[in-house]
């Protein structure tokens, strides 16, 4: 994805345009769901546990007691001074907005307008066009009615691309003819549909009409839009509500353009997660990835397959005893007489010390043993096991699956994107964003993943909403996880994402995470 800003697009906006490798190249596999009416905003849901709530501010007027700048374009770069030559520190998005220093305005290089300091830091550019603190402002009203919901794992509601064309502007019928040259036949397999008759190419996809009308939104600035005027099949959607627009309906999508809502196949909301350790679980234990797994018992001196199964993507505590049958090791759970095939479970092992050195006793508290620049939390991930402990000091905090790279570990000489791997190493994330649109080969994009953490180069540990295939290798060489998890984790590392701001970027002697990836 291309992005507006000159001087050399500011070294980490490919970040943004992220991650050409990151995202899964396979075919979307959520389940398929109805579309939901949604008047004014993306549905409200409750915090996951675990995660600190961030509400998006509505755009306040001049009597609000505390002023505010809003954003009225993607990318409202904040500034450590008022330079627009600075590497900056993060980012705005359209329709949010954060909370002013002071009123006070300062003037330099690369605004036409003045600069404001904005909370906890950093400059902002109000230009009137890209940036306002006019909380008044009718083109800001009607951007902020459709804002990523902060509280929510999903900032969006998904979908899967059927292969379909973005407009800016809802379109007339012939410029709809003139831009899918299917329309007719496509018009009658949708009529055909609505009449009750299973149309192969629709399946799946929520067919009905609403009445909810079209929400008045104004001529919009193109700094407002992605540029992209097509989404080919497989990749994916974000979008905010619907409306009925002659005989069709259209999704509205997150940058603000309009899809036709017939040409996109819904995503539903995976209910995988993580464990909380100590709260929930302990060390060791066992999850259960790919298919169901059986179950066993012992009966005298023999272990053999008892009833029942271990669920795809369900966990059990282990004891950390086990027996070795007929070549077979079988893990003792904290179920009486219950076992697991030890090649049927994923359990992560605690490694022998923290990234800095320090042996880990999980029984005792954390220590501080870095230097004051460093934060305790780190994240320790095995890419042949799929599966990630996160940390603080010493104490594993939780356990999850996670979808490395298709490609696994590394191959010597060959590049990553070329084998879709993951790299190995001890990195610290340097960047954190709430959505970003990723692209994959084979020209898939996957449209506002959510809350994304870069570690190294374009590579980052992010959400995927469009697969469910947690502990087994399905990404293009980022670490997938579920967005549940993506959430928690979010709020779990450093740097802190300020409120109000779309992304912030670690800066030097600022606490960081690290991030260590290993077989």
């Amino acid at each position: 994805m291309k992005l507006e800003r000159s001087t050399a697009v500011r070294a980490l906006v490919a970040l943004v345009a992220l991650v050409a490798g990151c995202a899964s190249e396979r075919t979307p596999t959520g389940t398929e769901s109805a579309f939901v009416q949604v008047p004014q905003h993306v549905q409200a849901r409750p915090p996951e546990r675990g995660t600190v709530t961030k509400t998006v501010v509505a755009p306040q007027s001049h009597s609000s007691p505390r002023p505010r700048i809003f954003a009225k374009a993607r990318f409202v770069w904040i500034q450590p001074k008022p330079d627009a030559d600075g590497d900056w520190l993060g980012y705005l998005w359209t329709g949010g907005s954060v909370a002013l220093k002071s009123d006070e305005p300062h003037y330099g290089p690369g605004c036409d307008g003045p600069w404001y300091e904005v909370e906890p830091r950093g400059f902002v550019c109000a230009d009137g066009k890209r940036a306002t603190i006019d909380g008044d402002d009718p083109e800001l009203l009607a951007l902020s009615a459709f804002t990523p919901n902060m509280d929510s794992a999903w900032p969006f509601r998904y979908g899967e691309s059927l292969g379909l064309v973005r407009y800016r502007e809802l379109p007339a019928p012939e410029v709809q003819a003139r831009n899918e040259a299917d329309l007719a036949a496509h018009l009658a397999d949708l009529a055909r549909a609505r009449a009750g008759e299973d149309v192969a190419a629709l399946r799946g996809v929520d067919v009905s009409l609403p009445e909810l009308a079209p929400p008045p939104l104004p001529l919009l600035a193109r700094t407002v839009h992605e540029a992209r005027s097509a989404l080919g099949a497989h990749s994916t959607v974000a979008y905010t509500t619907e409306a009925r627009w002659g005989d069709r309906a259209f999704l509205l999508s997150a940058d603000y353009g309009w899809i036709p809502k017939d040409r996109v196949k819904g995503f539903g909301e995976l209910s995988f997660h993580g464990v909380h350790l100590g709260a929930e679980a302990s060390l060791p234990l066992a999850f259960f990835r790919t298919h169901d797994r059986p179950r066993y018992a012992r009966l005298g001196d023999r272990v053999t397959r008892a009833t029942g199964v271990f669920a795809r993507l369900s966990y059990v505590e282990l004891t950390g005893k086990s027996v070795e049958q007929d070549g077979v090791r079988y893990l003792e759970t904290r179920e009486p007489n219950v076992f697991v095939a030890e090649s049927d479970a994923v359990v992560p092992e605690l490694p022998a010390s923290t990234p800095w050195g320090e042996p880990l006793t999980p029984a005792r508290p954390s220590v501080q043993c870095e230097p004051s620049h460093e934060t305790s939390t780190w994240i320790d991930v095995s890419i042949d096991g799929g599966w990630l402990l996160a940390f603080e000091g010493t104490l594993p905090r939780y356990a999850t699956l996670i979808s490395p790279g298709r490609g696994g570990t590394p191959v010597r000489g060959r590049p990553l994107i070329e084998t879709a791997s993951t790299p190995l190493g001890n990195y610290s994330i340097n960047t954190k964003i709430v959505t970003a649109t990723m692209e994959a080969p084979n020209r898939l994009v996957h449209s506002d993943v959510p809350w994304v953490q870069n570690f190294v180069g374009p590579y980052a540990l992010h959400a995927a909403y469009w697969h469910d295939d947690w502990g087994d290798a399905a990404s293009s060489g980022c670490v997938n996880l579920s967005p549940l998890d993506a959430r928690y984790l979010f709020d779990f590392t450093e740097p802190r994402l300020p409120p109000g701001w779309h992304a912030v970027r670690r800066e030097l002697r600022a606490p960081m995470t690290r991030v260590v990836l290993h077989p």
